[in-house]
This record gives structure tokens, sequence and C-alpha cells, in this order.
């Protein structure tokens, strides 16, 4: 457990870490916001490159637990709730813009020493996709001749062209707001919908509408 002294200095790094980026963070601004000295900071965090791992870290944890993927329920109209889902975490961002703009320059601009340990960090969250789709493919009425480990590969393939465009727009547009990449999140409920369509015992559990994709994407 955080003694009060230490989660004021990790909630004041979460500030400065996201308002500035790791280079231009201030570690004695940082004492300051915390209100306690800089010898403090270094006792609890034995360097800036340090502070700004474990910052990252409790930023994805709490994500994780707040968002709480694993009570994810996919019953019904299965691209309905996705995209439910999908706005709950735009606002999960937008209720802490901290925490989002910290893990975005996390991943667009990770300090040079801790390049590759935030890589194995986002890794890991990348590793839950598997899961994560598995027990989403689990709760959906599938006609019998559907084979549900081949859906799953599909509809992976779609959550990783998602991915990797919304996070390259992110990279090409570090100060971008989180309502941005709705786009990006029309195009990807589409294109579940598309794969779904046929596939289940009851068409009423796949999203019906041809207007998915309201706004135009940009190339970049």
């Amino acid at each position: 457990m955080e003694e009060p002294k230490e989660s004021a200095i990790l909630t004041a790094a979460i500030h400065e870490f996201a308002e500035k980026g790791f280079e231009q963070a201030s570690t004695n601004q940082i004492a300051k916001d915390a209100g306690v000295s800089k010898g403090l900071v270094f006792h609890y965090y034995e360097s800036k490159e340090k502070l700004f791992e474990e910052s990252v870290i409790y930023a994805i944890n709490f994500s994780m637990e707040e968002l709480n993927y694993n009570d994810w329920n996919f019953k019904g109209n299965v691209i309905e709730k996705f995209k439910k889902y999908c706005e709950q975490e735009i606002q999960f961002c937008k209720n802490y813009p901290d925490l989002y703009q910290l893990v975005l320059a996390a991943f667009t601009r990770p300090p040079k020493e801790l390049t590759d340990k935030i890589v194995h960090l986002f890794q890991k969250m990348e590793s839950l996709v598997p899961e994560f789709f598995q027990k989403m493919i689990g709760s959906l009425d599938l006609k019998d001749d559907v084979d549900p480990a081949t859906l799953q590969a599909v509809l992976q393939s779609h959550y990783y062209y998602y991915s990797n465009r919304s996070m390259g727009y992110l990279k090409m547009h570090p100060e971008a707001q989180i309502d941005e990449l709705r786009p990006f999140v029309d195009q990807f409920l589409a294109m579940l919908s598309m794969s779904l369509r046929g596939l289940l015992k009851n068409e009423k559990d796949v999203l019906n509408k041809r207007s998915l994709l309201k706004r135009k994407i940009e190339e970049n």
C-alpha cells in the first residue's frame, strides 16, 4: 500500500509527465506539487526514468481495473454493446485526461532509456486481445457451420488493423484529442458488423445499419 507522500508524488508526476512529456517534465515541479522535498521524490523513486515508468504502469493498471474488460458481456446485440463499451473507453479518457495523455506520451514519445520497457508494457496489454475475443465469440449464438477459431482470427485481424491505424494517427498527431479517434472506432465496428452478418442464428444480434461510417477518416 502506498504511503500518502508516495501517492502524492505519483499523482504529481502523472500530471507533470502528461502535460510536458518526459524530457520537459521537472522533478522540482513534481516535488513542489506533491508538497515534498526533491530528495524524498528520489527516496521513493530512484530516478526520473523510474518515476516515469511507475507512472505509466499505474496509469495502465488503473485503466484496466476501471474499464474491467473481464466483466464485459456481449449477450444480445453484440455490435451495439461493443459500441457502448467503446464509448465507455472514450469517456474514461475524458474523465482522466492526465492518464490518457501520459499513456499517449509513453507510446508516442517514450524516453530512450525506457523504450524497451514501454514496448513490453504495451505488448503485455496486447496479449489480452485473444482472450478477450475468445470470450466475446463464446457468448455468441453462432450457426452450426461457423468455426469459432477462424472467426476469432478474422475479428482479431480487424482489431489489429484498427489499433495500428489509430495508434499510427496518434503518433503523427501527439496532441490529438480522444474524440478524433471516433472515426477509427466507427470503422472497426463496421468491420465487425460485416464479418458477423450471416454467421449468427439471430440476425438481430448484429447491428444492421449501413451508416456506421458517418465520418471520413483522413488518410495519413
